[in-house]
């Protein structure tokens, strides 16, 4: 049995909503491909708003904004990950178009 290495290549974007010079929001969005498509997919990562910026419609505004750039990138699909635990987070992605699908099996290398 011989397993092979191959570099593939992605890229991606850091979404920051800036308030009054300061962070208050942001969230990556990372464009990758794989064999089943010739298009690309989109990968949501690190959405957060800070603790008392929430509510304000700046996390739709981040999300609406990463679609909108996943879509004109040409990917086939987009998806993100969320704990079990957290029903807010997935009633708001389910508010912004995104259906609970799958699950997210990982391993974490640092606590």
């Amino acid at each position: 049995m011989e397993i092979k290495k191959t570099k593939v290549n992605g890229w991606g974007f850091k979404f920051s909503l800036i308030e009054k010079e300061k962070e208050v929001g942001r969230a990556y969005l990372y464009i990758l491909h794989n064999d089943l498509h010739k298009e690309p997919f989109g990968f949501i990562e690190d959405v957060f708003v800070q603790q008392g910026e929430q509510c304000k419609g700046y996390g739709t505004a981040i999300i609406k904004e990463l679609i909108k750039t996943a879509a004109a990138a040409g990917c086939y699909k987009l998806i993100c990950t969320s704990r079990f635990s957290r029903d807010q987070v997935h009633d708001f992605y389910k508010k912004l178009g995104l259906a609970k699908y799958g699950y997210e099996f990982r391993i974490n290398f640092l606590d």
